[in-house]
């Protein structure tokens, strides 16, 4: 994965963010009308593949938790099922212990309110390298997700970013592994030609 595509999807997280947050001050013609939640929906999930879901490539292991609900053991019980399905070793963040690998990446589902809403944020977090300084290692924001949920539903909430997630993950590296493969078939086709030519020899 490129350092743009990080840079991109760091930038993402940023703006729509601010989207979701005060209302951003008007250009003199942009439409005053504000996006509908199901828009709002919409723009994120086409972020996400455009954007984000290049970061998931190649992930070896994920640490993951969830915060800012009382009650948080069932659902961080209920992530871990769900993340079993992306098919790499993972571990509970507050469990984590020195030598525990691999973890590239650190995976939150964060509950929090605003004035006017519930919000269950995912965020996945990494180690990644500045552009105008590769030597320079951050730590920063490569995917994210928000849902609108009422204060009763908070499993549905971790169900569908945990699903949304995995789903996004496996996409991203069946991808890969395509392209693999099909790199493997053509080597593999260029060495019998390079057999046979040497058995008329």
């Amino acid at each position: 994965m490129t350092l743009n595509h990080k840079l991109a999807s760091l930038l993402l997280v940023a703006s729509i963010g601010a989207t979701l947050g005060a209302a951003p001050v008007q250009a003199e013609n942009a439409p005053t009308v504000p996006l509908s939640l199901e828009e709002i929906q919409a723009k994120r999930k086409e972020a996400r593949e455009n954007l984000m879901l290049p970061s998931l490539e190649g992930i070896r292991g994920i640490a993951y938790r969830v915060v800012g609900y009382k009650d948080y053991a069932p659902l961080e019980s209920e992530l871990g099922g769900i993340l079993k399905e992306a098919g790499v070793p993972l571990f509970v963040a507050t469990n984590l212990k020195p030598g525990d690998s691999p973890v590239d990446a650190i995976l939150h589902i964060t509950f929090y309110k605003t004035a006017n809403h519930t919000i269950a944020e995912l965020s996945l977090r990494q180690w990644v390298s500045l552009l105008r300084d590769p030597k320079s290692k951050v730590q920063a924001v490569t995917y994210s997700d928000k849902v609108f949920l009422a204060a009763r539903e908070p499993k549905e909430a971790v169900t569908k970013l945990g699903q949304d997630f995995v789903r996004d993950f496996k996409k991203a590296n069946s991808e890969k592994s395509t392209a693999k493969s099909k790199n493997d078939g053509r080597r593999e086709a260029s060495d019998n030609k390079k057999l046979k030519k040497s058995a008329k020899k």
